[in-house]
C-alpha cells in the first residue's frame, strides 16, 4: 500500500549525505517539511541546498544513533553507505516512535521507499516494488515519466491549484462535506474556467471561482 504522509511543518531528518542521501532530500522537497541532513561530510548539491534555506545540515561523526536523542522528528532515513548502522539507526529511530527507513533494506524499514515522478512540484505519481527491486522502480520511473508529461497538461497543473483555492474558501461559506463537494465539481466542469485555464488566464479563472461561490446556495 503506497501512502502519502502529511509532513507539512513537521522535521524529517535524513542521515547521509551521499548520493543515496541526496536522493532521499530531493524526495521530500516539495512536502513542505523541515529537512534536516546529519553526517560526517558534505556535497556541493547539500551545500546548496543549505545556502537557499530549503534544508539544514548538522556535521556529526556517524558512531551510533545516540544524536537522534537531541530530536523529535516523525521520520527518520538512514541513507548511509553502512548497512549495520542504517539499522541501528532505524531500530533506534522506532523505539523513539519515529516511522524509519534504512537504505536498501525494507526488513529494517517502516515502507520502502519508492521512485516518484514529479511534475510541476504539483503531481507526484509513485512507483513501488515493494522493497523487492529499487533498480526496477527506477527504470519503470522512466519509462512511465513519459507517458504522464504527456497526458499531465498545463490545465490540469491549473485546475489543481485552483481546487486548492476553491476548496480552501468553501470551507468558511458552504456548511457541508456534500455540498463542498457539488461545489468543486461544478468549478472542475465549469466550461468557462477550462477556457480561462486553456488560455492560461488563471486570475480571471480564480475569480470566476470566487464569483461562483458567491452565488452558492
Amino acid at each position: 500500500m503506497i501512502v502519502d504522509l502529511n509532513l507539512k511543518d513537521k522535521l524529517v531528518i535524513v542521515v547521509g549525505a551521499g548520493g543515496e542521501g541526496l536522493k532521499k532530500v530531493n524526495s521530500l522537497l516539495t512536502q513542505d517539511c523541515q529537512i534536516l541532513v546529519i553526517s560526517d561530510s558534505t556535497n556541493a548539491q547539500i551545500q546548496k541546498l543549505v545556502k537557499q534555506g530549503k534544508i539544514e545540515f548538522k556535521k556529526i561523526k556517524l558512531e551510533n544513533a545516540n544524536f537522534l536523542n537531541d530530536y523529535e522528528p516523525i521520520l527518520v532515513m538512514a541513507a548511509t553507505d553502512d548497512k549495520e548502522l542504517n539499522r541501528n539507526i532505524s531500530t533506534y529511530a522506532k523505539k523513539k516512535r519515529c516511522y524509519a527507513y534504512a537504505a536498501d533494506d525494507p526488513e529494517f524499514s517502516d515502507f520502502a521507499h519508492p521512485s516518484v515522478i514529479n511534475i510541476q512540484d504539483t503531481v507526484q505519481i509513485a512507483i513501488s516494488t515493494g522493497g523487492r527491486s529499487p533498480a526496477m522502480a527506477r527504470k519503470l520511473k522512466l519509462k512511465a515519466e513519459k507517458i504522464f508529461n504527456e497526458i499531465i497538461n498545463k490545465e490540469d497543473i491549473y485546475q489543481i491549484k485552483l481546487q486548492k483555492i476553491a476548496r480552501d474558501a468553501a470551507k468558511s461559506k458552504i456548511g457541508t462535506v456534500l455540498e463542498r463537494k457539488k461545489f468543486l465539481y461544478s468549478v472542475l466542469n465549469n466550461s468557462k474556467i477550462k477556457q480561462l485555464l486553456k488560455d492560461d488566464n488563471f486570475p480571471s479563472a480564480q475569480r470566476e471561482v470566487m464569483r461562483m461561490l458567491g452565488e452558492w446556495k
